[in-house]
């Protein structure tokens, strides 16, 4: 019975599942990263994980072969012997050609384990990439893990600026001789402002005198008016007084 035995058989056979697994892993190791479903990618995780372990204990000389043939066996991918000249190619340039982008076994002991010496477990990462059209099945990315994602400082908040006052404007004696004109002639103008000012103030005390002069004027002018009529007034009442 299979009690408590938890696999993803993913709707294939044994040999099927175990030969596409495999696939998957080494195009990991090759391409350091795949898109598949999300049901793929978390059943490729367990066998990679587990060959990555592989490969570490295979470091030791005593044991790196035994290692490597197991690895071997479970990716499926045994190493080939004979390459022969193709397309004008020989057989020695093809054989290094391989063993740097095809051989899964030595890029995965030799530049792939050793990277993660300091770390036990959890080798790779799933990335949820939403469903695609169609089926609207989960897709991931499965990738390594890589030290230099977690080792990297978490930046700092940044701090608020002050905004800077504005600075009034600055009269320059260089504004003036744009078209060629001297500094003196600058410094003469200035001169001429400050005399035309000087003459308008002198103009507006004059202008505040001369109607202060009118408004007493005016009111000289309105009590002698007032003068008469008030003269006229007690004459009025006296003879009122006397015909009584």
């Amino acid at each position: 019975m299979r009690h408590r035995v938890r696999k993803a058989k993913l709707g294939r056979t044994t040999e099927h599942r175990t030969a596409m697994l495999a696939n998957l892993v080494c195009s990991l190791i090759k391409h350091r990263r795949i898109k598949t479903t999300l049901a793929k990618a978390k059943a490729a995780r367990v066998v990679a994980d587990k060959m990555v372990t592989l490969g570490k204990k295979s470091q030791d000389e005593k044991n790196a072969l035994q290692y490597r043939r197991m690895i071997a066996a479970r990716l499926q991918s045994q190493p080939r012997r004979h390459f022969p000249k193709k397309n004008g190619v020989a057989g020695r340039e093809r054989r290094k050609i391989w063993s740097e982008h095809e051989d899964v076994v030595r890029i995965l002991v030799e530049d792939i384990a050793p990277g993660f010496a300091d770390r036990n477990g959890g080798y790779t990462r799933v990335i949820k990439l939403g469903r695609r059209r169609g089926d609207a099945a989960e897709m991931a990315f499965l990738e390594w893990v890589s030290e230099e994602v977690e080792t990297t400082e978490q930046p700092e908040p940044k701090q608020k600026k002050s905004k800077p006052k504005a600075e009034e404007p600055k009269e320059e004696p260089e504004a003036a001789t744009e078209k060629g004109e001297p500094a003196a002639v600058v410094e003469e103008t200035g001169e001429e402002a400050t005399e035309e000012a000087a003459e308008e103030s002198e103009d507006s005390a004059e202008t505040e005198e001369g109607e202060a002069e009118e408004s007493a004027d005016t009111a000289d002018e309105k009590a002698e008016d007032e003068e008469p009529k008030a003269e006229a007034d007690e004459k009025k009442d006296s003879d009122e007084k006397s015909d009584k």
